[in-house]
């Protein structure tokens, strides 16, 4: 059976999957970010579904792909432009992104390598970068490349958890390595202000240690407390409440995906060991008969710490060491102005 049939067949059911269009309900604006022509967003699930919405909610050209036929009639039934194939979809966009699941990342580039305009961004949503960077410098070289990462998934997934608000407020790494063009990095950082969101400037590298532990440590967590939960029998299930709810609900998640965040990320060993460490420590004060209480002080204060940061606005040049060393510090940017004397970049960093 071909693919068209496929679809066509796949067309009927994937009306129930159909999401409403923010613009049935919000007129479309002009497009703020007038540095994109078309976009290409290639990949459908949660996160590329909310892109396509709300990119095209901000008035830019947008399309998209899927390589599972299903989600793609769910795209078209929502009313979104949905191609047939990828090359369809990179041939005339200056901005293609990358939404797919990283094992499914390396065929991607190979299939669009030779559909890339020359003057287009390649960007990518996925949570580790290093990966995504060594395949794109190993299999489209030539390409004009800026990783990404939107913190703001859920544990659902698929077109059907997406949302055109859902990067609002959100932290998006944009990295920056020594060989990125900055030009193109305030293209898309712009972009990224334009959506709602926060974006980050970090290398690969460094993004990559940050999520071990504020990704993949979280998500083998919940992971290891649902089986540990489960070891308590019909009673301690019974009893589950919020502690154990809140603490094991992104165990919710689609297992292979928690593996792609995880797998291939060595500083995510050396954070096990460090609360593996910690755990040890706790029961070796409980076997002694004493208290855990030194542990539940110091997890108490870092909790409200965080929670309760105070940041302030600052402005930044365009060089990769500022931009390098402000992400680092914990600081996003909030703007890219364009005036006369050039571009300005506005952020906002802790005060503390």
């Amino acid at each position: 059976m071909s693919i068209l049939a496929r679809l066509d067949q796949s067309r009927e059911v994937a009306v129930s999957l159909a999401l409403p269009s923010i613009s049935e309900f919000t007129p479309l604006q002009h497009a703020v970010t007038a540095n994109f022509e078309r976009v290409a967003v290639l990949g459908l699930g949660q996160i590329g579904g909310s892109l396509i919405h709300a990119i095209r909610h901000n008035g830019l050209e947008v399309v998209g792909y899927d390589v599972d036929v299903r989600t793609a009639a769910a795209a078209s039934a929502s009313g979104f432009p949905v191609t047939r194939d990828d090359a369809t979809a990179v041939r005339g966009s200056d901005l293609v992104v990358l939404a797919m699941p990283l094992p499914q990342v390396r065929d991607a580039l190979r299939s669009l390598a030779p559909h890339l305009a020359p003057d287009a961004l390649l960007t990518d949503v996925g949570t580790l970068k290093a990966p995504v960077l060594a395949a794109v410098r190993e299999l489209v070289p030539h390409a004009n490349f800026v990783g990404g990462h939107p913190l703001a998934g859920i544990e659902e997934t698929g077109w059907g958890a997406s949302n055109p608000l859902l990067f609002r407020d959100a932290p998006w790494t944009l990295s920056i390595e020594p060989g990125t063009d900055l030009r193109a990095w305030m293209r898309l950082a712009e972009l990224v202000c334009d959506l709602g969101a926060k974006p980050v400037p970090t290398t690969a590298a460094e993004q990559d240690a940050a999520v071990a532990r504020v990704i993949g440590l979280p998500h083998v967590l919940a992971e290891a407390l649902a089986l540990t939960g489960l070891g308590g029998g019909p009673l301690g299930l019974s009893l589950a409440a919020g502690s154990y709810m809140d603490g094991s609900r992104v165990a919710r998640t689609r297992p292979d995906l928690v593996a792609t965040w995880c797998d291939g990320n060595p500083p995510l060993v050396t954070v096990l060991d460090d609360v593996i460490a910690r755990l040890v420590s706790a029961r070796d004060e409980l076997a002694a008969s004493r208290s855990v209480l030194e542990l539940a002080v110091a997890g108490h204060d870092a909790r409200i710490n965080w929670e309760h940061r105070r940041f302030e606005p600052v402005e930044l040049r365009a060089s990769f060491d500022e931009l390098r060393a402000h992400g680092r510090d914990g600081g996003w940017i909030t703007a890219v102005l364009r005036d006369e004397d050039g571009v300005r970049l506005l952020g906002m960093r802790p005060s503390d």
